[in-house]
């Protein structure tokens, strides 16, 4: 279970004021000290993160959050990074306590979860501490789950857990990276150089998370580096139905294949697994129209030590700078956090998103949708900037993402 990516298992986040007992029910969830406990108000900090098992689900991440309704500067801070976490949540937990009856904060707090696509469990805390069996009250709406435990002495626990499986059934399941397009024993080419910037002894996450897609679905796979390209192909008893390639070697790779072949980068994949491939396509498109000057964000989802010739900080900007024909202004963001304000950006590149949710991604996704600001990815930038976009998205042209 803890070498399930972060990515592929389902973010719950804890939210609700200080002092509602928070950390104390993840605690108790989780069988495990993961939050640190104090009567002080305002003693979580930075979001704090743990991995387990919650069946029938499967692994999953929890999440516990600063008070929403901390204060001060340092409280401001400690709002905005937990604000951050509900955009990454595929559930998010309203913990609030039973024994005080204003819910108007709560309430308030509710209105917000439809425009942002999350689904959302009531807990009311603190059951030992109420009066009698009080009433639910109008304050929430009927729509919503809600589940009263006290976590000082367990009760209500497993009913909590129950709400959690049943809300956790209804996330959509995630699509196919590639395979599920293919009929099976399908055959897959795949052509992988480790360049320095890969993990030692390991191939990437995208990679891997590709040709397991593929033997879920009963594909085949040819697998090689670019500089055994010739011997790969020569070594096949058939035509692949696909070849997958690092996107920085796609156009190398697409003047050796024979032209019929189709062909697409593990990037451009994770482009229609992490978010919604049109619109981030029509971004690279959007490079056309950039001028000298123009705010260029690019976003990566992990942070990492970046290398020479890092493809965030280097490659891409110098392609853009080339393309356009002048300077731009670049700024590039790494891990979690996300811009608050994109009013100022003409262009935002994104990672591939192997590292977050599909949640996490489309939030990204709609955040600049309401900016209007144009979105891509590396792969889809480095495509359109190398001439192949329209030969890389072919194969997704009857799926409904192209």
């Amino acid at each position: 279970m803890e070498s399930t990516p972060r990515a592929n298992r389902l973010a719950i986040a804890f939210f609700g004021r200080r002092n509602v007992s928070k950390s104390s029910l993840i605690n108790a969830l989780t069988g495990q000290e993961v939050s640190l406990i104090s009567d002080v108000p305002g003693s979580t900090a930075d979001p704090v993160s743990k991995s387990m098992e919650l069946l029938p689900i499967g692994p999953i991440t929890v999440i516990d959050t600063a008070g929403l309704d901390d204060e001060g500067e340092l409280g401001a801070q400690k709002v905005r990074r937990a604000k951050t976490i509900l955009n990454q949540a595929d559930l998010a937990v309203l913990v609030c306590d039973a024994s005080n009856p204003d819910k108007s904060w709560e309430a308030e707090w509710l209105k917000t979860m439809p425009s942002r696509g999350g689904r959302v469990l009531v807990v009311e805390n603190k059951a030992d501490l109420a009066a009698g069996s009080a009433a639910q009250g109008d304050w929430l709406p009927v729509s919503v789950p809600r589940v009263r435990v006290s976590a000082a002495s367990g009760e209500g626990l497993e009913l909590f857990k129950d709400a959690l499986v049943a809300l956790a059934a209804q996330s959509p399941a995630e699509p196919s990276l590639i395979a599920g397009l293919f009929p099976r024993n399908s055959l897959f080419m795949l052509v992988t150089p480790q360049d320095p910037q890969a993990p030692k002894g390991r191939l990437i996450l995208p990679q891997v998370q590709v040709i397991r897609d593929i033997l879920d679905h009963g594909g085949l796979v040819s697998m090689a580096d670019f500089a055994d390209l010739e011997s790969q192909i020569k070594s096949l008893a058939r035509r692949p139905d696909l070849v997958i390639v690092d996107a920085q070697v796609f156009g190398r790779v697409a003047k050796i294949i024979p032209e019929d072949w189709p062909i697409t980068a593990f990037s451009i994949i994770m482009a229609r697994a992490k978010g919604d491939l049109h619109p981030l396509a029509e971004g690279a498109r959007h490079i056309d129209r950039l001028k000298p000057g123009a705010k260029v964000l690019i976003a990566e989802a992990c942070t990492h030590h970046a290398m020479k010739n890092d493809i965030a900080r280097e490659r891409i900007p110098k392609l853009l700078t080339e393309k356009v024909g002048g300077p731009l202004n670049f700024e590039v963001l790494a891990g979690n956090d996300f811009a608050d304000d994109l009013s100022s950006c003409d262009l935002i590149v994104c990672c591939g998103g192997c590292m977050i949710t599909r949640g996490h991604f489309m939030a990204r996704m709609k955040k600049a949708m309401e900016a209007r600001v144009p979105m891509t990815n590396f792969g889809l930038t480095l495509a359109h900037l190398n001439g192949y976009l329209d030969r890389a998205m072919a194969v997704f042209k009857n799926d409904g993402s192209a």
